[in-house]
């Protein structure tokens, strides 16, 4: 039976007006669609309540049986189907290269410590007896060991360029002359021997010198300037007596070694003479001093049978990177006595 919806009378159920008031029902089939929606919305009847675990560890049994029961299961047909992201071959070339740049980097940085490290070295070297101590330290060693080598005094008391055609000439003559040669190193050890004889003799056969440096002032630039005017004039000496770029000149000069040394040189060897004269006088002509000090030393020699000392003041320049004593200044700076006129007369004779 159906209820009218607005009288109430009763009504069969397949009626579509009532019978009582005229108002048009419903469609039976949208009064059943109408009941079952209000059927889903009635309230579920609530679960049983969980009875409380009785101990700590039954609460956590219980949670982890919850916690897998809940949990996703994944089978082996998904783990299969899962996406994976391709490998991207540009990133991993950049991060070889950034790892390859890294090292070029550690590299570099390792080469500037070494570098650094090196100059390090150099400038406590020069703290330590290089620098403008270098050739007294020479000299001292030189006359100590009572060395008779010519070129390691040149070293201490001359420009490289002087020492240098000192050792072209030497060369040219001993390959055209040996026994000149000979003759030549006979007589130098022989004034060597002189010297440190004459010295044994005066100060005993154990007699040793040493160099004391008391004072060493840089020189400035003007003082600097007045040393080398000394060699821009020896420069003009030369260059307005002799024409040493005129190939006659050595010519003469090989004429002249023949008839009074015997000494015959081949053209080739006339030319390697020219050659070391010339590059001589371009390096003397552009003379330039780098570095100056004025030095004043103390020079003691000390034997059993007694002992000397003077204190003289000279220069010591550094021209092309070389360190040496300046002779000019050195030579007239050694006075009278045993030590200083027994080394002002070999240096003398070197020079």
């Amino acid at each position: 039976m159906r209820k009218c919806p607005k009288c109430g009378a009763e009504l069969p159920d397949e009626a579509l007006f009532c019978n009582e008031c005229g108002e048009k029902l419903p469609s039976p089939v949208a009064e059943e669609k109408k009941d079952e929606t209000a059927d889903d919305k009635t309230a579920p009847e609530p679960a049983a309540k969980t009875p409380e675990p009785s101990t700590a560890t039954e609460a956590a049994t219980e949670t982890k049986a919850t916690t897998e029961a809940d949990a996703p299961s994944t089978t082996a047909s998904e783990m299969n189907n899962s996406y994976t992201a391709p490998i991207d071959n540009s990133v991993l070339a950049k991060a070889q290269a950034e790892s390859k740049n890294s090292n070029i980097g550690i590299i570099a940085v390792a080469a500037v410590g070494l570098i650094a490290l090196i100059l390090v070295i150099v400038l406590l070297s020069s703290l330590l007896g290089g620098g403008y101590k270098s050739p007294l330290n020479a000299l001292e060693r030189n006359f100590n060991k009572q060395n008779a080598n010519v070129e390691d005094y040149l070293s201490c008391i001359a420009p490289g360029f002087a020492v240098d055609l000192y050792k072209n000439v030497y060369s040219i003559i001993k390959s055209a002359d040996k026994d000149a040669i000979a003759d030549f190193d006979d007589a130098i050890a022989e004034e060597f021997e002189d010297f440190f004889d004459d010295l044994a003799d005066e100060y005993g056969d154990d007699f040793k010198m040493d160099i004391e440096i008391r004072d060493a002032e840089r020189l400035d630039d003007r003082d600097i300037k007045d040393i080398a005017e000394i060699y821009e004039d020896l420069f003009d000496l030369i260059d307005d007596n002799i024409d040493y770029e005129d190939e006659d000149l050595y010519e003469d000069l090989a004429d002249a070694l023949d008839d009074y040394a015997d000494i015959s040189l081949k053209d080739s060897q006339v030319r390697k003479l020219q050659n070391a004269v010339e590059s001589f006088m371009d390096k003397l002509e552009n003379f330039k001093i780098q570095d100056a000090y004025e030095v004043k030393a103390r020079f003691v020699i000390e034997g059993k049978d007694g002992s000397d000392k003077s204190t003289i003041t000279f220069y010591v320049i550094k021209v092309n990177g070389d360190w040496f004593i300046e002779p000019n200044s050195f030579l007239s700076a050694i006075g009278e006595g045993s030590l200083t006129s027994n080394m002002y007369g070999l240096l003398w004779y070197l020079y």
